[in-house]
């Protein structure tokens, strides 16, 4: 019979074989969300000075794409301008999961995957509506 320390070893030894697991299959990049959680903040930084070329060039291109075609303008810039994305506030969280991520600031949530030229933004502008549909995005998040 195993004791509950045994079992919280047995755990522990678990999530570090996933975390190790995850980082060769993610390239290993910052398993902690680090480089996650600086690409939400460029993202944000940039739609906060209203570069929205840069804010942009953070998106996953699938996103950017989205984006511009969801524009009456037919541009991304356009569309990210008239999108309501709230001032980020204080990171709170970053979680992420091999390619995939998630940060949560106090006032938004923000998606991202991990590709050849870094963390880019799948989401953004996102709030949380429940279990049916976890959260609506002004910017994918589809």
């Amino acid at each position: 019979m195993k004791t509950p320390r045994a079992v919280r070893g047995l755990r522990l030894g678990i999530l570090a074989l996933l975390a190790v697991s995850g980082c060769v299959l993610s390239g290993c990049a910052a398993a902690d969300g680090t480089q996650a959680a600086e690409a939400a903040e460029a993202f944000h930084r940039d739609v906060a000075r209203s570069n929205m070329t840069a804010a942009c060039s953070m998106l996953q291109s699938e996103t950017r794409e989205e984006t511009a075609r969801s524009s009456d303008a037919g541009t991304c810039e356009s569309q990210l301008e008239k999108a309501k994305i709230p001032d980020a506030g204080k990171l709170l969280s970053t979680e992420q999961f091999g390619r995939e991520a998630f940060v949560e600031f106090e006032h938004d949530t923000v998606f991202l995957a991990a590709s050849n030229a870094g963390w880019r933004v799948t989401g953004a502008g996102c709030t949380p509506k429940g279990e049916e549909m976890p959260y609506t995005c002004e910017v994918g998040g589809k």
